[in-house]
């Protein structure tokens, strides 16, 4: 199930962009798309989010649109506009898709998120302000990271939504992923 964001009520370019997009993953075809009034995440527009698994994207164009159709129906995920998987929080989110970068894991469900660090300071080892170590790992135990993230404000200022003002923004970027032992 793929769910589109169409809602210009909010933001005119959830009904500008996302309109056009449901209909190019629609004619994906191999799974339901449905249009909705609100995903969240405004200034990513269009959005759209995929299901059971529960990935964000963002800013997604119809070549696009159609690849994470196919991945959806496979199992799989594309990270390329992804913005993480809405069941973990914008730390886990980014740590994760720093392990699928690092790792060209793919599989939806083959890794989860650990939070917070088993035996760090919320602020890591280097006392750095805002940073924090996260574990992602194997859901069958095989292989497990920690991943620093940190809050990066160096993103040029962007509108929030669709004719807004530009505002200074953040993002949330893993800036470190170490392989763990693991045991077994």
């Amino acid at each position: 199930l793929v769910l589109v964001c169409t809602n210009g009520r909010r933001d005119r370019c959830c009904a500008v962009l996302g309109r056009p997009l449901a209909a190019e993953a629609a004619s994906a075809g191999g799974a339901a798309v449905w249009e909705v009034t609100h995903l969240g995440g405004h200034r990513f527009s269009p959005t759209l989010l995929v299901l059971p698994h529960g990935y964000a994207y963002g800013r997604m164009t119809g070549p696009a649109v159609k690849a994470v159709v196919e991945a959806v129906r496979a199992g799989l995920v594309v990270t390329e506009g992804c913005r993480g998987r809405s069941a973990w929080e914008p730390v886990g989110q980014a740590a994760e898709l720093a392990v699928r970068g690092t790792t060209g894991e793919r599989d939806a469900d083959a890794l989860e998120v650990i939070l917070p660090e088993p035996g760090e300071p919320p602020a890591g080892p280097s006392g750095e302000p805002g940073g924090r170590w996260v574990r992602v790992r194997r859901r069958d135990g095989t292989a497990a990271w920690r991943v620093r993230v940190e809050r990066d404000s160096t993103v040029p200022p962007f509108p929030a939504s669709c004719g807004a003002r530009a505002l200074p923004q953040a993002r949330v970027l893993a800036t470190a992923v170490e392989p763990l032992p693991t045991t077994g």
